[in-house]
């Protein structure tokens, strides 16, 4: 029997086709993992074909269902009726995909939210060793809700099979009013994280910025804001916006670029045309950029400054990447990224959906260079000495080890 059928299997699940940081994150423990476990990623018929080569750079099987969750805005009744619809049928193709044998032999790391996908992780549970990585803090939610959620959560956290985990102090933070003191003190603390190496081989490299903005098609004599990760209303993406509509008139050579995940669709581009930015503002997407993470991450080198305009986050892996290629960074002051930035000394944190605010920090670090260079390498200095993640994702995978033995 060769080496890799000896080992024991650890399957990445996940169910939408949209990705982002959550499947950055399953990355990095895949890279520490593949050492001890036949490590494979099961996802929906459909994924992108830019993250489809990222696990192909790693070596990295990926296996496919046919089915997946809606994730747009559901606004009429027979929307939502179709989505919840979807979503069960879903879970359903994904139980029966993965079969009884195998589900007993392997361990499963899966992106399903304990108070939407409680059935199938209780199913999986009680056959399994089920991983599940929290990110963003919970809502707020009406009292009603609140105790189905807390029920939902005692329930799984009593079962043997599931393990809870969250990837910042917030999350946990915020899962308080749902599970007891002794619950809580044991979600191990388990980051995202950055590829060290990957990370230093494309900033050490010398930066040819003239031969880089013709590789992108991007003008050379500018000061360029970058943005990442989904373009979609939670990102900040219309903020950004209006932001650019209003310092393009003091700054006439800023550019902004944001880099995307997937094509957008017909009524986010003639919502973008709206704003009348031209060719002040690019939205990139896969097929702009190329399929490998080496040149994401020079094409971040470009940016001037990098700004997370989001209304509701994590602790996002594209803003701990920027920090890392010694990018200065503005970000809302929200949920987790203040365990990253730390006001006035690894970035600048302004207010959510605040334009103006945006708009002042953006044209502070403009015009003043020695202070962008200045936040710039603390908040390099501070991802590396905090978020590497060859140590920030050995916690889970001594998980998976306490488990295999």
């Amino acid at each position: 029997m060769s080496d890799e059928k000896r080992k024991k299997e650890v399957l990445y699940i996940w169910p939408y086709l949209e990705w982002g940081g959550a499947q950055i994150y399953f990355m990095g423990l895949m890279k520490l993992a593949q050492a001890r476990y036949a490590v494979r990623a099961l996802m929906p018929v459909g994924s992108s074909e830019r993250l489809l080569s990222y696990l192909d750079e790693l070596n990295v099987p990926c296996e496919f269902f046919d089915a997946h969750l809606d994730m747009s805005p559901a606004s009429t009744l027979a929307s939502k009726v179709r989505r919840r619809w979807r979503k069960a049928f879903s879970e359903i193709v994904i139980a029966r995909y993965l079969g009884w044998s195998r589900v007993r032999r392997s361990l499963l790391h899966v992106d399903f939210g304990p108070w939407s996908s409680f059935w199938l992780l209780l199913y999986l549970s009680l056959r399994s060793e089920v991983f599940v990585t929290l990110h963003t803090a919970l809502p707020h939610a009406s009292w009603l809700r609140r105790q189905e959620w807390k029920l939902k959560f005692r329930l799984l956290c009593a079962l043997g099979g599931f393990h809870l985990l969250a990837s910042n102090r917030d999350m946990i933070e915020s899962l308080k009013p749902y599970l007891t003191s002794r619950m809580i003190a044991g979600i191990p603390l388990a980051y995202s994280g950055v590829d060290r190496l990957e990370i230093d081989q494309t900033f050490e490299v010398n930066f040819d910025r003239l031969a880089l903005c013709e590789t992108f098609n991007l003008p050379h004599e500018c000061f360029f804001v970058f943005g990442m990760g989904q373009f979609i209303e939670r990102k900040g993406c219309w903020v950004l916006l209006e932001t650019a509509r209003e310092l393009l008139q003091t700054y006439p050579d800023l550019r902004f670029v944001w880099i995307g995940t997937m094509q957008p669709n017909q009524e986010t581009t003639q919502r973008i045309e709206e704003y009348k930015l031209g060719e002040k503002f690019r939205l990139m997407t896969p097929t702009d950029i190329g399929t490998g993470r080496a040149e994401l991450l020079s094409l971040l080198h470009l940016a001037d400054l990098f700004v997370l305009p989001s209304f509701n986050e994590g602790l996002p892996v594209a803003l701990i990447e920027a920090m890392a290629m010694g990018r200065a960074c503005i970000a809302s002051n929200i949920n987790a990224v203040p365990e990253a930035i730390q006001d006035g000394e690894t970035g600048i944190l302004v207010s959510p959906g605040n334009s103006r605010a945006l708009a002042s920090a953006i044209a502070l670090l403009r015009v003043d260079a020695v202070n962008r260079q200045r936040v710039a390498a603390n908040g390099r200095d501070f991802v590396l000495r905090n978020f590497d993640e060859r140590v920030t994702a050995q916690v889970t995978v001594d998980k998976y080890d306490e488990l295999s033995r």
